[in-house]
């Protein structure tokens, strides 16, 4: 029960009682007050009345003298009997009034009964004794005054009571209101939200509470705004240009190794080598400042020209004169239209000291293992091709034969025809080896024809039957590419539901940035889910980290309502834009998955070390476990954990198998 509703209860109880108490007490009182006048008044009559009649007692001839005495004052009507006896105890007269009141309710008559006394004077003539007068006065003057009185008092206590009432709930709100304020106020530093109580209360005391909690709540936010600097600070130090503010080297090269090795995502793309053929020239000619002017003012028109396209694209500074653009999941002629869009926007701010060109572009395509090195020669040897081409950029000769568009149209109407997915299973496990969830990967047969060389690119399970299943790697790209992503990712997990019941573990699927940017994804996935909150909280979805940065409230609506049905939430990829740091607060997911990209080699890179770090502290903060993929060594599996890392995923851990 609420402290305000006890506290009501209480002072009510004590009010109702004080309100009881001083009424019956002033009505019993006012009773015993009108028994002792209803006594006084009739000995008062019975004595002067005696003495009026005492001579005539004795004679009987002046008995009627005496009975119109007597009539005189019984007939006023205050008074129940009048008896006159003589010595031997005979009745000379007797008169009765009807023992009837009016205006007095009989419940009350009953609850306060009036009981006025016999008074009994001795009549004597003389020095002899004549007989004996009764006087008993009417209770119902008596009852009149005392329900008179007591009604009174009732509507003045009870106008009392009302006051009483009054004061008591403004004083309940004193209390409470800044009692609940504080409790919202530690549910929202649970949460990772600093509020401030603006509502200072006037009493002492409870003021002394608010304002210790406000100066809590400010120092917590200063604490968790230092780590997040902190991180911040990290990831610049190590991962950021100073020049032009955009990723550096080391980060290129740790998310492009990601990339090609990652069996989970199966990326594919095209990168994008950018020179400035000008640079040297303006440092020999202009300076070093002009110089650095001309690599700000490009960084700049390519980081517009990279916000303005609906692509999933990352822009890196890999040397001094060269840029670097990894367009991820993109296809072939969105990622030529980006190139041409950037020696477009480049052309126009070209300047006459720029004598070799603004500068110049290669492009070639990368895909789930390659090596970094051939990747980059492709794009160099494109680059150099452009650097003699009127058009200022060049795409590289393609030695892969992808499916066309058709024929990837025609697989994925197959494959949703087919309406069934196969899945191999990887588990998540803490320290001591206990599974928190098993991530599933989804495979199809290949029902289609498909080129000869697809199969090396399918590494799904890593068994003699990879052949037998599409190239994860170009089927992902592509149903991104034909709008299926959203019909594809439906497929998956309604098949995945299918097998939920039978699982011993919770299960792991992700879901693509586009199908959660989609309202009717979110209908239909809340629609699909069990009914059995048990059975939901043995789905954990994990969404992409970009989804965050990128997302609208719709997503941070749809994710609390998956939430409240039981459905757990993983951000995976999660340390590449430090941006989504900020939606987590909205999202409260359940897990954080690092980027693979910090995972790799750990042990002997501190600068990742570090960075780990600050976020792991950022997570927990947020109460919020962390789970590392990617962990292929005991080295690394040791310094995450001494990293304080909660969860581990990889080969080390546990190779992927087929789902039963």
């Amino acid at each position: 029960m609420p402290l305000s509703r006890q506290l009501s209860l209480s002072l009510l109880a004590v009010l109702i009682l004080v309100f009881v108490g001083t009424l019956w007490i002033n009505t019993n009182n006012t009773r015993d007050f009108v028994d002792q006048q209803l006594a006084s008044h009739a000995q008062d009559t019975a004595t002067s009345l005696g003495l009026s009649i005492a001579p005539y007692v004795a004679v009987p001839e002046d008995l009627p003298v005496v009975d119109t005495m007597m009539n005189a004052i019984f007939d006023r009507g205050f008074y129940q009997s009048m008896v006159l006896r003589d010595t031997d105890r005979n009745i000379l007269i007797e008169k009765h009034n009807p023992n009837s009141v009016e205006g007095v309710p009989k419940w009350f008559r009953e609850l306060l009964p009036l009981t006025p006394p016999k008074s009994v004077t001795d009549l004597n003539d003389g020095w002899t004794m004549a007989g004996t007068l009764m006087v008993q006065s009417h209770p119902g003057f008596g009852y009149q005054q005392l329900w008179q009185n007591a009604v009174q008092a009732f509507w003045m206590i009870l106008a009392v009571f009302i006051g009483a009432l009054v004061l008591l709930y403004a004083l309940v709100k004193i209390i409470t209101t800044p009692l609940l304020a504080v409790v919202k106020q530690a549910d929202a530093i649970s949460k990772q939200q600093f509020e401030q109580i603006e509502a200072i209360p006037r009493t002492p005391e409870l003021k002394r509470i608010v304002l210790a909690v406000n100066r809590m709540s400010a120092q917590l936010a200063k604490l968790f705004t230092q780590l997040s600097s902190q991180a911040e600070r990290y990831r610049d130090f190590a991962y950021q240009d100073a020049l032009t503010g955009v990723a550096n080297r080391r980060a290129f090269e740790l998310a492009f190794e990601q990339l090609l090795a990652d069996s989970e995502q199966h990326s594919q793309g095209y990168l994008l080598l950018i020179r400035l053929t000008s640079l040297n020239e303006v440092n020999s000619s202009l300076g070093y400042q002009a110089g650095d002017e001309y690599v700000a003012l490009v960084s700049k028109e390519l980081q517009n020209t990279l916000a303005q396209q609906d692509l999933n694209g990352t822009l890196f500074r890999v040397s001094g004169a060269d840029f670097v653009v990894l367009l991820e999941d993109t296809a072939q002629q969105p990622s030529v239209n980006f190139a041409q869009s950037i020696i477009s926007q480049l052309n126009a701010i070209e300047k006459s000291e720029y004598k070799l060109g603004t500068a110049h572009v290669g492009m070639g395509s990368f895909s789930f293992g390659d090596t970094r090195t051939d990747v980059l020669e492709r794009a160099d040897n494109a680059l150099s091709g452009a650097s003699v081409s009127t058009d200022r950029w060049q795409l590289a000769q393609q030695e892969e034969v992808h499916h066309s568009n058709t024929e990837w149209r025609a697989q994925l109407n197959i494959i949703l025809q087919q309406n069934h997915a196969d899945f191999v299973a990887q588990p998540i496990q803490n320290k001591q080896g206990e599974t928190l969830y098993a991530e599933w990967f989804a495979r199809f047969s290949s029902s289609a024809a498909v080129p000869s060389d697809s199969a090396e690119h399918s590494k799904a399970d890593g068994d003699n039957k990879a052949h037998d299943y599409l190239p994860m790697g170009q089927l992902v790209p592509a149903s991104v590419r034909l709008n299926y992503a959203q019909k594809l990712d439906e497929l998956l997990i309604a098949s995945a539901l299918v097998q939920l019941p039978s699982q011993h573990h919770a299960i792991g699927l992700n879901v693509s940035r586009l199908s959660l940017s989609q309202t009717s994804f979110h209908q239909w996935l809340i629609s699909a889910l069990p009914q059995d909150s048990a059975a939901c909280a043995k789905l954990v979805l994990e969404i992409p980290e970009r989804a965050l940065v990128n997302g609208t409230q719709d997503l941070v609506l749809f994710i609390q309502k998956l939430k409240t049905r039981g459905v757990r939430i993983t951000v995976e990829r999660f340390g590449a834009q430090l941006a989504a740091i900020t939606h987590l607060r909205k999202v409260r997911p359940d897990y954080l998955k690092l980027d693979g990209r910090y995972v790799r080699n750990i042990h002997n890179e501190p600068d990742n070390q570090l960075f780990v770090q600050s976020l792991v502290n950022i997570a927990h903060g947020l109460n919020i476990q962390v789970i590392a993929e990617m962990v292929e060594s005991e080295a690394e599996a040791k310094c995450l954990t001494d990293l304080f890392v909660d969860h581990l995923q990889g080969y080390y851990i546990g190779l992927p198998v087929e789902t039963k």
